[in-house]
This record gives C-alpha cells, structure tokens and sequence, in this order.
C-alpha cells in the first residue's frame, strides 16, 4: 500500500472541491498526520480473505523521534522495530514468513492537504459519521475511487486524537478486501524505551535489517524499459536498481503511485531466469501479472485491481527513454 508527496495546482483544486465533502478532505489530512505525530498503543487484528493476525503495536513520537514496534501474538513470533528508515525485523529461523505486519501509518501513505487535493483527481471523500470502535467515539470517512483503476477505503478514526482504529480496504461491489482495527487501543502522553524493546531472545530468531528508501523522482539514470501507457494519474516515483543475489544480472524496480495506491515494477535485465512468473495472479487484494518483453522479465505487484497492474505490464517496452510520467492517450473508465 504504499507513496510519495505531489502537488496540485490550486486552480485545479478549486474546479474539484464541489464534488468532494472539504470537511472529510481535511479530516482524512489530520488522519494521516495524527498516524505519526501521536503516541498510542494497543491490540490490532487484521484480515484479508485468507489470512487473520492479532499483533500488540506500541507508537512513540518523541521530539519528532518515530518509533513503532509490532509485536505478533498469534502464529509464529515475530517483532518488528521501525525507527526512521531503518526497520529491524526478528523471525523465526526454521520457517518462512512474511515481513509485512501493517499498521495505522503503513496503510496510507503521509497526506498533507496538499496531497489530498491530488488524489481527488481520482477519489472522491465523503463523511460517513459516527460509531463506537474499541471503547472509543470515532469519526469515519470512505475514500472511493471514480475509476476502475484503484481501490476504496473507509477509515475510520478516534474523534478525540485522530488516530485511525480501523481500516477497510474496499474493491468491487463494496467489497471488504482488508480489515485492520483495533480491539483495545490507550493514548499515553509518555511511552518509555523499555516499551520499545523486544521480547524475543535475538539468538533464537533471524535478525533482518532493511533500510526504507524515500520516493524520489525516477529519471536520473535510464531504464532499460518504459512505459507506453499508464493508468490515469499513476506516475514513477522512485526507481532502484541492484544486481541480482547470483551476481549475473541486475534486477530494477520501479515504484508507481497516483498519489495514494502503490504499485512495484521489477524487471530482471540480462539474467532472465529459466523458470519466470507468467500470466496473471491474485491473493487477496494483491494482484500481480508477469511478462517477457525482449530479454527482460516484468513482474507487476499491486494492491489494485487486476486490470491495473495488466495494463502496466503489457504496456511496457524496450526503449533508450524514460518512463512516461504522463501518458496520452489516457484510457478511459467504462461508461456508467
């Protein structure tokens, strides 16, 4: 779910405004704000259609510090430490597991006012009042999009601080997709280190550690692919690239974004493996879709739908330029 900031000009902004609610518009910026700025610490579950997890999160910003350590309590242990770029992940030894344990300000990316007029090019906010979610009084939004290239929201927050409870991720028919809400949640005006710190004996567990790279704008170097067409308002903003593990080829990501959504392009240049994903796949509300073109191998990764991530991937193409940042002609919504 994923993320990078980009600007509107205000005139465009002004011709939106009426069709979207400001009041939802400026509660879903102090949302995002509230994610990062608060101190709060609780039991979340989270559920998708094949997977249920329980995690304990705690949540520190010290003079602008940010600090988050999840804790799983169900299946196998794992903890992560997330603390500025750097995430620190313990994990089991003998068995694999996923990383990825989302938390109120992972599931959206930082929206400034700035970045909520963007994206309502493309979603419109509306206030869905209020309910009671974890002992708390709470204030809801839904973010829906106006096409059929991006997925839906609702979130929902705690009227008193602005910290999100709950999240849904909302697809086709109204769809709930992904759930994340607390069950127990407190605000404390402190939180201490030992709070913070893991409970799990680091000599038992696989220590990982990852730096979070900031979206920056993709162009400095040249890709060897580039895009033919995009969805409307999804754009490259940031772009790695690092050889592969048996050292016989590089591997380039390409992260797109419409402001809100977040979808990864990796392409496997000059080492093309013999065994390759082709075709398209879903798990969940993840979609991926896989291809040859030339001698590169495109796997598309995305929480959108499946027509999304087809139409990135099978419009990519060999090619000295960059990425097209702005596509034309635009395809264009069914008609309703």
């Amino acid at each position: 779910m994923l993320r990078a900031p980009l600007t509107l000009a205000v005139a465009g902004w002004s011709l939106i405004a009426a069709a979207a609610d400001p009041s939802a518009a400026d509660w879903l910026a102090k949302m995002s704000e509230a994610a990062r700025s608060s101190n709060y610490q609780g039991v979340i579950v989270y559920q998708t259609q094949d997977r249920l997890e329980t995690m304990r999160v705690v949540h520190r910003n010290k003079n602008g510090d940010e600090v988050e350590r999840v804790q799983t309590l169900t299946g196998a242990p794992r903890e992560i430490l997330k603390q500025g770029n750097q995430v620190i992940c313990l994990l089991p030894k003998d068995r694999k597991v996923t990383l990825e344990l989302p938390t109120p300000k992972g599931l959206f990316p930082g929206l400034t006012p700035e970045r909520v007029a963007q994206i309502s090019q493309y979603y419109s906010f509306n206030d869905v009042g209020s309910a009671r979610i974890a002992g708390r009084q709470c204030r809801g939004i839904t973010i829906s999009p106006r096409d059929q290239f991006r997925y839906g929201y609702e979130i929902w927050a705690d009227a008193a601080t602005a910290v999100p409870v709950k999240v849904n991720l909302i697809g086709r028919g109204n769809n709930v997709m992904e759930q994340l809400m607390f069950t127990e949640i407190e605000f404390p005006s402190s939180i201490p280190d030992s709070a913070l710190q893991t409970e799990l004996d680091p000599k038992q567990y696989q220590r990982v550690t990852r730096m979070v790279q900031e979206p920056q704008a993709a162009g400095v170097d040249v890709p060897d692919l580039q895009f033919a067409n995009l969805p409307p308002g999804y754009r490259v903003t940031m772009r790695d690239v690092r050889p592969t593990s048996d050292g016989q080829g590089t591997v380039e990501h390409l992260l797109l974004s419409d402001g809100l959504s977040a979808i990864s392009v990796f392409s496997a240049r000059r080492h093309v493996p013999a065994r390759m994903f082709q075709g398209a796949s879903q798990i969940g509300a993840l979609n991926a879709y896989g291809r040859v073109v030339g001698s590169v191998h495109v796997t598309v990764v995305g929480e959108a739908p499946s027509e999304t991530v087809r139409l990135i991937g099978d419009n990519m193409q060999p090619g000295n330029g960059l990425p097209q940042l702005q596509a034309s002609p635009q395809p264009q919504p069914p008609s309703r």
